[in-house]
This record gives C-alpha cells, sequence and structure tokens, in this order.
C-alpha cells in the first residue's frame, strides 16, 4: 500500500462485494432455520433403529456445516464493508494534508512522498519554522499510510482466514476445531485412557466435518506425529472384539462402537490423505527442487512415518481381556490407505518401503500374521459381519487397494528399484514386482484374528476365504500399465513375462523351493488369480504382443515391448489355461487381425502392393495370429475348458451367424456400415480400439423375434481357426480387391455389407471361393487355417 495507491482507493467494488457476501450471510441463515425445522422432529417419528441413528446423525452434521458456513460469510461481508468505509475516511485524511500543503505553496510528490517548502518560505529568517512545518506536514502524511497499510493487512487477514477452501468450501477448520480434535486424539491413543461415547462421537463429527480441510488435518496430525497416529489407529481397533458371524447387539457386541470405530479408521485416512497431498511448487530449471505447501506435511514426517511402520509395537485394550499384540507399525497404518485420494509420491515412497520391509525380513507374508489378537480386529473399514473380510493383520490389503486406484503410484512404486542381470530386460529387473507376482504367499486364509472362534470358522469355511489384497494387485497392474502408456509402463509388462517365465513355478517347482530340489508338478507362469488381469494387460498390449511373436521379431525398442519369443507363448499358453483369460485375448486377437488387413488392403502399409503383394502381407499376419491363438488353446486344452478348436466344431455349423460376427467386426474397422474405426499405430495401446470394436459388434448383433441373440460374439471370436478363415476372406470381400464378384453383392453403387447379407448371398459367397476367388480368398483362407494348426504345433514344441 503506497500513497499513491490510498490517493487511488475507490470504495464502490468493496461496497459491492460486501452486498454480495451479505446476500449470502442471509441466505445461509435462512437455510439454517429451514433445515433445522425439517429435521428437529426426526428423532420423533424414526426413533428407533441403525437407519434413525444414521439419518440424525447425518442431520446433526448438515446443521453443523450450514451453521459453520455463517460466520466466515458475515465476517467477509463485514470486512469488505469496513474496509470500504476505514480506506475513504483515509483517503479523505490524505487529500486534506496534500490540499493543505499545497495551499500553503508546498510541492507534494505523491510517488516518492515527500513535501518541499517553497524558496521563499526559507528567507526572513524562517528556516527553522520552515522544517519544522515540512516535517510535521510529512509526518502527518507518512502516518495516514501507515494507518492504510495497517487497515489493509487487517482486512487481509480476515479474507485469508475466512474465504472458501478450494477442497473443503466452508468446511475450513475453525481453530477450536483444531484444538479440540487434537485433544481428544492424544487422549484416545493413550490405551489406558477408557473414553466415553460422547467423546467419541466428537472426534468422529470433528473429521467427518473438517478431516478434508488441509489446516485441521496437517496440524492435527503434526502435533500426533506419526507414531502417535499409529498408537491410536491401534487402540481405536480394540474397542470392539470381532466373533465370527453376523454379531448382535449384546453383552460383548455393541454395532453402534463397531461402526465409531469404522468411522474414525476411515475418517483418519482421509486426513493422511489430505495432509500428504502435495499442494507446493516446484522450482530450479528442470522443476527439481520442491516447497511443500503451507499445509502439507514435510518429508521429515514422512521419514519418520516410515520408521516408526517398520518399528515393533504394542497393542493393548482399555476394556480387556489384555491384548498385548505385538504388531508392527505398518499393520497399524494399512486400514488408514482405505480412505482418501492418496498423493502418488506418497503411496509410491510409503508402500515401497513396505514391500521392501516384508522381503527383507526372509518371512513372506508370515511376517505379519505370526502373531494375532483374540478376536482383535484391526481393520474395521471394510465390515466385520462377512467373515472373509480381512481382519488387517497384513497390510498389504489397505495397500493394494490404495494402488488399485493410483495408476501413476503403482508404476513409481514398482520401478522404484531395479537390480541388472544378464539375461533380465534391457532397463533392469523390477524385484519389488518379482516379489510380489511371483515369491509372495498370498493367503486366503491368513488375515483372520486369533482365538478359538476364528480357528474352528476357518478350518470349516476355508473355500469360502479369497485373498482380495490380490486382486487389488491385478487392477493396479492393469491400470499401472494401460492408463499410460511409456517406457516405464513397457518396462513393468516386459517384467511380468521375464518374471512370470524365470521363476522356480514355472519350472514345476513349488513356491521358495530352489530348483533341481524336490519333485516337479504343473508349471505355473501366472498365480490363477492374476491371469484376468494380465491376459487385459496383453489385450492391451496385442498389437506389440503380435511384432514380438512373428518369425522376424518385429518389436521397436523404445517404442513396443521387446521379449523373448518363448517366454512369450508360455505366457501366452498359461492365460488360455483360464476360459476368461483366453475369450479376452482371443478377441483382442480378432481386433489385431481385422485391423493389420484393413492397414494391408487399404495401401497404408504399402501403397505400391497389388493384390498379389497384399496376399504375401496377410500371410504374416495370420501366421502371427495362428502363433498366439496356438498358444492360448495349448493351454485351454491342458486344463480342458473349451478350446478354440471346440468352438469351431461349433460354429462351422452355423455359417451365417459365423459370418454375421466377423463381417461386423471387418465392417466397423473398414468402415462399411459406421465411420472407420481409427487403428492404433506402433507405440500405442490398443485397448480402447479391442473394447470398443467388440462393443460395438455386440451391440449390433441381430436378435429374434424372441429378444434373444441369434449368435454370441464372444464364442465366434474364439473359434480360433475358424476366425481367422472368415477374417481373411472378410477383410478381401471389404477390401474392393476382388475380381468377377457377383452383381448381387452391390447395393446403391456400393459393396453391400456382410452384416446385410441374405441366404442367396452367403451362397454365391461359398461359390465364388470356389470358383473365381479360388486364386485369391481361397488361397489367403486356406494359409490362415493352416497357420492356427502350426502355431499350436509350434506351441506344443517350445513345452517338450
Amino acid at each position: 500500500m503506497t500513497l499513491h495507491d490510498l490517493l487511488e482507493f475507490d470504495a464502490g467494488p468493496w461496497h459491492s462485494v460486501a452486498d454480495a457476501w451479505q446476500r449470502l450471510a442471509r441466505g445461509i441463515d435462512t437455510a439454517s432455520d429451514q433445515l433445522i425445522a425439517g429435521t428437529r422432529d426426526l428423532g420423533a417419528v424414526w426413533p428407533d433403529g441403525k437407519g434413525s441413528a444414521a439419518a440424525l446423525q447425518k442431520a446433526a452434521m448438515l446443521r453443523a456445516e450450514v451453521e459453520n458456513t455463517y460466520p466466515p460469510a458475515k465476517a467477509l461481508a463485514d470486512a469488505f464493508d469496513q474496509h470500504a468505509y476505514a480506506m475513504k475516511g483515509l483517503r479523505s485524511q490524505a487529500e486534506g494534508i496534500v490540499a493543505s500543503a499545497q495551499q500553503a505553496g508546498y510541492t507534494v510528490d505523491t510517488a516518492a512522498v515527500t513535501i518541499t517548502a517553497p524558496a521563499s518560505a526559507y528567507m526572513g529568517g524562517n528556516l527553522d519554522q520552515t522544517g519544522r512545518e515540512t516535517g510535521a506536514l510529512l509526518n502527518d502524511l507518512r502516518t495516514v499510510v501507515e494507518y492504510a497499510r495497517a487497515q489493509d493487512d487487517s482486512t487481509a487477514e480476515i479474507i485469508n482466514g475466512n474465504v472458501p477452501s478450494p477442497r473443503t468450501g466452508f468446511g475450513a477448520s475453525p481453530p477450536g476445531a483444531i484444538a479440540r480434535a487434537t485433544e481428544l486424539a492424544n487422549k484416545l491413543k493413550n490405551p489406558a485412557y477408557q473414553p466415553t461415547a460422547a467423546e467419541l462421537d466428537e472426534l468422529r463429527n470433528l473429521i467427518k466435518l473438517y478431516g478434508r480441510d488441509e489446516a485441521f488435518a496437517h496440524d492435527v496430525l503434526t502435533v500426533l506425529g506419526p507414531q502417535g497416529l499409529l498408537q491410536l489407529n491401534g487402540t481405536l481397533a480394540t474397542y470392539q472384539p470381532d466373533n465370527p458371524g453376523n454379531d448382535p447387539d449384546g453383552l460383548l457386541f455393541s454395532n453402534n462402537t463397531a461402526d465409531m470405530v469404522r468411522d474414525l479408521q476411515y475418517g483418519l485416512g482421509v486426513m493422511l490423505a489430505t495432509a500428504t497431498t502435495q499442494t507446493g511448487t516446484h522450482g530450479g530449471f528442470r522443476g527439481e527442487t520442491y516447497t511443500p505447501g503451507d499445509h502439507e506435511l514435510p518429508s521429515q514426517w514422512i521419514t519418520d512415518l516410515m520408521a516408526a511402520g517398520r518399528s515393533e509395537m504394542t497393542v493393548i485394550s482399555p476394556y480387556g481381556p489384555p491384548q498385548d499384540v505385538h504388531v508392527n507399525g505398518y499393520q497399524l497404518l494399512a486400514p488408514l490407505l482405505h480412505s482418501g485420494t492418496y498423493d502418488a509420491g506418497f503411496l509410491s515412497t510409503v508402500g515401497g518401503d513396505m514391500v521392501d520391509f516384508e522381503m527383507s525380513q526372509g518371512k513372506n507374508s508370515a511376517l505379519w500374521t505370526g502373531e494375532r489378537g483374540e478376536y482383535l480386529r484391526l481393520d474395521w473399514t471394510r465390515g466385520h459381519t462377512d467373515n472373509t473380510v480381512p481382519a488387517g493383520y497384513d497390510p498389504m490389503n489397505g495397500l493394494m487397494d490404495a494402488l488399485s486406484r493410483n495408476g501413476d503410484a503403482t508404476r513409481d512404486l514398482l520401478t522404484g528399484t531395479t537390480t541388472f542381470t544378464s539375461d533380465g530386460p534391457a532397463d533392469g529387473r523390477l524385484p519389488r514386482l518379482d516379489y510380489l507376482l511371483t515369491d509372495r504367499n498370498w493367503s486366503a486364509t491368513a488375515d483372520v484374528p486369533g482365538g478359538g472362534g476364528w480357528l474352528s470358522e476357518v478350518t470349516q469355511h476355508s473355500d469360502d476365504y479369497r485373498n482380495t489384497a490380490l486382486d487389488k494387485f491385478g487392477i493396479a497392474l492393469e491400470h499401472a500399465t494401460t492408463e499410460q502408456p511409456g517406457p516405464q509402463a513397457r518396462h513393468i509388462v516386459e517384467s511380468i513375462i521375464y518374471e512370470g517365465n524365470v521363476d522356480e513355478q514355472a519350472m514345476g517347482y513349488p513356491n521358495g523351493t530352489i530348483p533341481g530340489h524336490g519333485q516337479t508338478g504343473t508349471p505355473e507362469i501366472i498365480n490363477p488369480q492374476l491371469r484376468q488381469p494380465i491376459a487385459a494387460i496383453t489385450s492391451a498390449y496385442i498389437f506389440d504382443v503380435n511384432l514380438n511373436i512373428a518369425d522376424s521379431h518385429a518389436a521397436i525398442p523404445g517404442q513396443t515391448i521387446d521379449v523373448d519369443r518363448n517366454h512369450l507363448v508360455k505366457l501366452l499358453a498359461d492365460l488360455g489355461r483360464d476360459q476368461g483369460a483366453h475369450d479376452t485375448i482371443a478377441k483382442a486377437e480378432a481386433a489385431y487381425a481385422a485391423g493389420s488387413y484393413d492397414n494391408i488392403l487399404s495401401g497404408q502399409q504399402n501403397p505400391h502392393d497389388d493384390i498379389n503383394g497384399n496376399l504375401r502381407a496377410m500371410e504374416n499376419v495370420s501366421h502371427n495370429y495362428g502363433s498366439v491363438m496356438g498358444a492360448l488353446d495349448h493351454g485351454a486344452h491342458d486344463v480342458h475348458h473349451t478350446t478354440s478348436a471346440q468352438q469351431d466344431e461349433a460354429t462351422n455349423k452355423i455359417i451365417e451367424d459365423r459370418y454375421k460376427v466377423v463381417g461386423l467386426v471387418v465392417d466397423e474397422v473398414m468402415g462399411k456400415v459406421t465411420g472407420k474405426m481409427p487403428v492404433p499405430v506402433v507405440g500405442d495401446l490398443a485397448k480402447d480400439y479391442v473394447n470398443d470394436l467388440v462393443t460395438q459388434a455386440e451391440e449390433h448383433a441381430t436378435v429374434d423375434n424372441s429378444g434373444k441373440a441369434t449368435y454370441e460374439v464372444g464364442a465366434a471370436l474364439g473359434a480360433s481357426r475358424t476366425t481367422a478363415v472368415d477374417l481373411t476372406e472378410l477383410s478381401l470381400y471389404n477390401s474392393g480387391k476382388l475380381d468377377n464378384l457377383p452383381d448381387n453383392f452391390t447395393e446403391n453403387g456400393s459393396l453391400k455389407p456382410v452384416s446385410r447379407w441374405n441366404e442367396a448371398d452367403y451362397q454365391a459367397w461359398q461359390q465364388y471361393k470356389a470358383g473365381h476367388g479360388m486364386s485369391t480368398v481361397g488361397n489367403a483362407a486356406t494359409h490362415a487355417g493352416d497357420s492356427y494348426q502350426n502355431g499350436y504345433e509350434w506351441a506344443g514344441d517350445i513345452f517338450e
């Protein structure tokens, strides 16, 4: 604030803004009255039950939010109004001083804030008096400017303290809420302290209201510290023992207490995510320096959290029976990772250390489940009525859940450490990925509370349990490799293929066994629970897969994945053992073939090729197609689920239905029915292309009058030999390059789409293939069919 700024001050805009805030405050006040009137009788008309309790709590929270909104809105209205009046008065004072000085003959420089007396004022022995008068005027002017600066600072402080947060709006926490939440948290983290129900409810309400507010989350966690946060969460977990089954309210169990612990754990996770999200600025020539935001926990706090995560802690119940369960801090952190939107940097750093710690201890996942408290559930955020919900002893449950929602964090975590071997991927091996993918024991029944009741439950119903953390890991892998293609994503895909093939389980040995010792069983490249997500990844990289499986091994370093062909075949065979994974890749491979044929026949690949050159190029595509599908079917045959050869036999009986399916796919790619679908180029992922192509084919599926589909898209595209032949034939048909086609294939001057063929058209097509089309369509189709058989036999040779 300068003298010039003060003299230029216009109060009008400030009054206008004040009026706007005043209107908002009045509106909020009216809404508050309406909300109170609308909810005050809720308890009387709905007095009992969980729904009633939840509704009453929600109503109370809403009233609190609205009531907390009015004071800052009113404070802003008053601040803008008072600022306008105050600055207007100070401006008048400054104008009076300047006018008075100028009237007396003084020169006032408002920019430099100086006052100069006229030369005549120093004559006649008035030198001292003139100096005093000049100094007094200047002092008065400077004092007014200082008052204006103080007023400006005061108004700015009020605005900054009351302006809505971009993340929480007017939910910004008042200082009293921070102080009270901190006080309660410090009490509750002490296992010797027995809180009242009112205290627990108060803390829950404060966290629900302000947990996403940066200042609240930062200040409370700063006082608690990492160790205190983990101690608090561990103590909360002991407030309610957990028996197997759907616990009714009674002497030993309270659903309200269980819900309270769930809400508090969830809220603490939201606070941790809020306070660790990067809100600062990057500096330096390459952005290498980072200045944290005002309410962002510093890096030392994160370092201390990792140290606490590795340390041994004791969980003790204030209610008894005494637990005295020894756990590691990471087991008390993991429940908090289920909630909130975590920053990728935080997750990859802390999560990476969690994985490294488990790897370094040499106990595998048993590190976490060796000691379990009797009927003690550490993680209440996922509920408790379903016995199969993890109890929270294995922290990978929380970590994998968080990673499944953050592809960036997963990429950074898995590629954060590398080692180099002579035969590994060019960019190095990824130890964390190798461990999680091939070495870790993802037990489905280890993460339950202790106690005889739970032992009996697991013994009787072990088949009901499934390791959901492994499911989440699969989702995380899919996001990490397909959401943002690039060097990191390709490195992960290459490592999945490599590590799966060099692990002892790929040689038929049990996990953890040194190859050459003990008996061998069925080789396993990928954990069966991960086959579906790995198939989705393979589908997204289907063009890269074909480049790598080609005889020429046409992978392009830096643009596509680059893997060993035999490793790739073994991976495909392993995935083929799962019916869903088999179908996912089969559909993608059909999309690859259709797109590649279009690229050839449209002249995009080689505009100078004639039909004979096109046919030779198509043979390469059909060869790759046969190699991929042959490998898939080799795995399918091993486990006796439906192979594409069996689907061939079924679909061969319904030629019209087959052609409708494949014809729709080809039509979509070549643009005969709809606009031409863009085919991925080198370096692109095929995820969206494959999904859109199959989805549109299914949407266009012809239905009969009863509403049932007359053919099944997935089954038709999974019939490898037949599909290979049909794709080849119909791509040639749609190319417009076939000579001597019968006249009935022309419709309105254009080639008639296969999707609109009638019975006469199918008969004409069969006659054409046996006659004029023998040298083109017939030969190409024969080669496509033979390629599948050759691919199947080649896969068998690799496994011998």
